[in-house]
């Protein structure tokens, strides 16, 4: 899964990918949930990519110790994004 790529969960809910980080091997998502207009609501998650045959699952990620690291990757994901930009200018 990419960036801008919509998920549907079981429970018809959506989200979209905002950034993709790898840890540990595992490959994790950062996603907003949104409406069906495809807008943004205020539900964020994190989620484990998982490949298993060919087929892509997600699985919600729980485990504090792997939020607090992915949260500290895509923060620096962000920050790294408006560097660029600004040295762009």
């Amino acid at each position: 899964m990419n960036k801008e790529d919509i998920i549907t969960l079981e429970d018809n809910v959506e989200y979209m990918v905002l950034d993709t980080a790898e840890l540990n091997h595992d490959k994790y998502l950062y996603c907003v949930q949104i409406d069906e207009e495809e807008m943004p609501k205020s539900e964020y998650k994190y989620f484990k990519e998982i490949n298993e045959d060919g087929n892509l699952f997600t699985e919600e990620v729980e485990d504090e110790n792997i939020l607090e690291a992915l949260t500290a990757m895509f923060a620096l994901n962000v920050l790294n994004s408006i560097t660029d930009e600004e040295q762009d200018v």
